[in-house]
């Protein structure tokens, strides 16, 4: 509805709700760009990679140690991506908390500092191999960012992370996982961050084509890019399976994210064959994207009962 008065004053800050001042503070502005929610689910994913891959035997202490590491350089990731993106954002998502001039680019940046800092020192105290992966996990998010968001190649950044999270988490155990396994990190990691990747920005579709970004998604279209989303993803599903027959260990780990996500996959299927739309997208990478990271979590207990 049109303001009757539009030459009006605008309200006392006094005047305006609470939860508005709230959303407008720069403090706000800082939050949503790192992004707590994502963080928190990282934190206790990362985690419980850890604590699969020992099959619970060491330190309680060291599965959040892994996850703070990987939630620090998460938050640099986020911080260093919205100010790579600003130019970007500038033309579509004004409401994000640079183009908004809520924050600097400068301010991003530097704020990273602290985040990468943490994250390294935390990974180096740990064990030198996992503080190389952190940083490689966060080299990926800024190569997505500054080179790959239109590109193609984006999905490469996350298959990338996809296996060198489940590696870090095997390396922070450091119980003798088997080597019969250790080879298959690399395709059920890469299938699982690369579908990931698909189903997560499918419903920025539009946005993103408005952008002129040409990522794998558009390059394929909306139509085949939602199949060959659940081609991969069931590809990972399948490697992840067959792996576990072939070399040994408790096939029951899957049990559950194999059964969560071919009902829930089933369903999103199903919705999508009526009418494909960006709510039903994004209901989709609500009820797909976080259970993902349980595959992989299961396949580290299938892995190390070997």
């Amino acid at each position: 509805m049109n303001d009757p008065d539009p030459n009006r004053d605008p309200l006392p800050e006094s005047e305006v709700p609470w939860q508005t001042r709230v959303v407008r503070s720069r403090a706000f502005a800082w939050l949503e760009m790192c992004r707590p929610t994502t963080g928190t689910w990282l934190l206790f994913s990362s985690a419980l990679m850890v604590l699969t891959a020992a099959e619970g035997s060491l330190e309680w202490g060291l599965p959040f140690q892994y996850g703070a590491m990987v939630v620090a350089f998460a938050y640099a990731a986020a911080l260093i991506g919205n100010a790579l993106d600003a130019e970007i954002d500038s033309s579509s998502r004004l409401m994000r908390p640079i183009p908004a001039g809520k924050v600097t680019i400068r301010g991003a940046l530097i704020a990273a500092a602290v985040p990468v800092a943490l994250g390294a020192a935390i990974g180096f105290a740990t064990d030198w191999r996992v503080g190389v992966i952190g940083l490689a996990m966060l080299a990926a998010s800024g190569l997505y960012s500054a080179a790959w968001r239109g590109s193609p190649l984006g999905f490469l950044a996350f298959a990338l992370i996809g296996v060198l999270l489940p590696l870090g988490a095997i390396q922070t155990a450091d119980e003798g996982f088997s080597n019969a396994h250790l080879i298959w990190v690399i395709p059920v990691g890469a299938l699982t961050g690369a579908a990931t990747f698909m189903i997560y920005k499918l419903p920025d579709f539009e946005i993103d084509d408005f952008d002129g970004a040409r990522s794998i998604l558009h390059w394929l279209g909306i139509d085949t890019a939602i199949s060959m989303s659940w081609a991969i993803l069931a590809a990972a599903l399948a490697l992840a399976a067959a792996s576990i027959n072939l070399s040994g260990g408790n096939l029951a780990w899957l049990l559950g994210p194999l059964l969560y996500i071919i009902i829930a996959g089933l369903f999103c299927i199903w919705i999508l064959m009526r009418r494909v739309s960006e709510v039903r997208l994004r209901l989709q990478r609500w009820l797909i994207v976080p259970p993902v990271p349980i595959l992989l979590i299961g396949w580290l207990g299938a892995a190390a009962s070997a």
